[in-house]
């Protein structure tokens, strides 16, 4: 049975913003990875429940290679496509929903979030999955082409490599810090930076030395040579900033009131009896 968990992201309007092209709502696009057999790409749909309008796309092993490349090795992004996802087009102020199938094993929602928030791209349902147990990471690749495909709007190049790498990044640091750390201290960065643009490098550093202090966060040197590295790269590349942080702030937000919601709560409670269960059970097994 697949693991679906739905994050719903509160969607800003971007209709002021000029340049910018909205996604036709009801539009369904699918990208196939291009190294799928072909039973596998029947399975792909059927799992997606893609309807027979749905526009196909294929992302290659190469073009994985061309947004990965200066963030994971070669062994990480292996030598084919085959991650997939579906991408169904919300009406404006409907927000983003995330769903990853229990073959997506590393990457969270939260780092998809972001990274699409980034980008631009909101009002939307996405679900990602792969025919075997994959890390995700190239699954973005093939939502932003997804996106390119429908619009008719190539995204800036740069833009799309800093979203793949804010993706990695983010993995990586909720894989040594957790989620909600990294998820914290990514929302507050994005935050500052768009309230006061550091010039430099070492401005970059010194946002993201103060936020981690202020958040009580104990950053190694090389997680904070990370971070110094993404967000010098958001500085310069073409971000909307303060979109960005007007929506991680939202996102911020919703999350916090959900936790202390009579169904957040629930949730924590349901969890820690899980969790005392089975520590009762281990217990039992040494009586």
């Amino acid at each position: 049975m697949k693991i679906r968990n739905k994050i719903l992201v509160a969607s800003l309007s971007l209709a002021l913003l000029p340049g910018f092209v909205f996604a036709k709502e009801g539009d369904e696009i699918v990208t196939l990875g291009a190294d799928l057999k072909e039973s596998q790409k029947s399975e792909m749909l059927r799992e997606m429940k893609a309807s027979e309008d749905a526009k196909i796309i294929e992302v290659t092993n190469a073009e994985e290679y061309k947004y990965l490349g200066d963030v994971l090795s070669s062994k990480e992004i292996g030598n084919k496509a085959i991650s997939s996802a579906i991408v169904r087009y919300e009406k404006a102020g409907s927000g983003l929903t995330i769903e990853l199938s229990d073959n997506i094993r590393v990457v969270k929602e939260d780092a998809f979030i972001n990274a699409l928030n980034t980008v631009g791209i909101e009002d939307a349902d996405i679900y990602v999955t792969a025919p075997g147990k994959v890390s995700g990471t190239a699954a973005l690749t093939g939502i932003l082409k997804a996106y390119e495909a429908n619009t008719g709007k190539e995204l800036p190049e740069n833009l799309k490599k800093v979203a793949n790498e804010e993706l990695v990044v983010q993995t990586k640091l909720s894989e040594e810090l957790g989620d909600e750390k990294t998820n914290d201290i990514i929302y507050e960065i994005k935050d500052a930076m768009a309230k006061n643009m550091p010039k430099d490098e070492k401005e970059v550093r010194l946002i993201i030395e103060s936020v981690a202090k202020s958040g009580d966060i104990n950053l190694t040197k090389s997680q904070e040579d990370k971070l110094v590295g993404l967000f010098n790269n958001m500085k310069n590349a073409n971000v909307d900033w303060d979109r960005v942080a007007d929506t991680a702030v939202k996102y911020k937000d919703k999350a916090a009131k959900f936790l202390n919601s009579p169904e957040g709560e629930k949730a924590v409670e349901n969890t820690k009896s899980f969790l005392e269960k089975l520590i009762d059970f281990i217990v039992s097994l040494f009586k």
